[in-house]
């Protein structure tokens, strides 16, 4: 595929995507032979035949939605690796699926593979132009890929198709050089947001927004939203959220209670693109809180094993019991 290099780019939608009826055909590719075999059903009678063709297209047909419904689950837990197998198979199924191309964009974007997930969402984008999830999520995957100017044209494209959209507000409030625009982009996308997910997403990013202005108050304040809202959350997101919550608490001061959300990141999404920095925040606060304190030495602890995760957790309870 060839795209513009140019700060601002058009992609050119496929000529079937262009129209509502090819876009049906793209998405189900095997309605035409479905509608050939009932009507030949309809005029020559059902014979072996005729009942094995609807079998084998309505198989395919039923397969390809199973798959589809069992990635977003997986992906929704977490399980990022099976679920891009099932996406895969999908997409082989139907290399126009438009929805196996926003789950591997997805996919890719959660396993910090930015570019990976910007080619699968933009091939999305040209299969359903008419479709602002696909705009709102390819926007967010160019903020990662470090291309901000791109991320606002598609993050603009996608409210200007429903300005109630959660996802483009965020994508703006990142890239926007404007503070007042800033805020007011964040505090959009939480009355827009529809699910729990997105309004701790964008408690968390309006909270950083005011930490970052100095008002710590107001942003301890969303904090407090966040954490009643996490455990409403699909574990994946409950891991990033809780990593989240523990850099924000840190910057409020808050060492204590930001240390547990490190732990609590680790436990729930051990295998999350957080996990290794959850770790590495929630050890440093433990080293700096013995050194401080010039406690006895850490107890030892495989790096990669589950001993991390105990030693940090006995450590964590025994702290807070002694300051009960």
């Amino acid at each position: 595929m060839d795209f513009q290099s140019s700060d601002r780019e058009q992609l050119q939608p496929y000529r079937l995507a262009r129209h509502r009826l090819g876009q049906v055909l793209l998405r189900t590719p095997e309605l035409p032979g479905i509608i050939a075999v009932l009507l030949w059903m309809v005029l020559g009678g059902v014979v072996f035949m005729n009942g094995f063709l609807a079998w084998l297209c309505s198989l395919w047909f039923l397969s390809r939605y199973l798959l589809i419904d069992q990635t977003r689950r997986l992906l929704d837990g977490g399980q990022y690796h099976p679920a891009m197998r099932l996406a895969r198979i999908a997409k082989s199924l139907n290399p126009f699926s438009v929805d196996a191309h926003w789950l591997l964009g997805l996919i890719a974007l959660q396993r910090n593979r930015p570019r990976i997930a910007v080619d699968h969402l933009k091939e999305a984008c040209r299969l359903d132009p008419d479709n602002p999830r696909v705009y709102a999520a390819l926007s967010a995957a160019l903020v990662e890929a470090e291309e901000p100017k791109l991320a606002i044209q598609y993050a603009k494209k996608a409210l200007a198709m429903n300005p109630g959209l959660y996802g483009a507000a965020m994508v703006l409030s990142d890239c926007t050089p404007d503070n007042e625009q800033v805020e007011h982009y964040l505090r959009q996308a939480i009355n827009t947001a529809r699910r729990p997910v997105e309004r701790a997403a964008a408690c968390c990013a309006l909270a950083n927004y005011l930490i970052e202005m100095g008002r710590r108050s107001e942003a301890e304040s969303f904090l407090a939203q966040v954490i009643g809202l996490v455990p409403t959350c699909p574990p994946a997101s409950r891991g990033q959220l809780h990593y989240r919550l523990g850099e924000l608490l840190t910057a409020c001061g808050k060492h204590d209670m930001a240390r547990d959300q490190f732990l609590l990141s680790i436990k729930i999404d051990p295998s999350g693109p957080c996990a290794a920095n959850a770790w590495r925040a929630a050890a440093l606060g433990f080293i700096e809180e013995h050194r401080s304190r010039q406690r006895q030495p850490l107890a030892s602890h495989e790096v990669d094993g589950t001993d991390v995760i105990t030693s940090l957790e006995e450590m964590s309870s025994k702290r807070r019991s002694r300051s009960g």
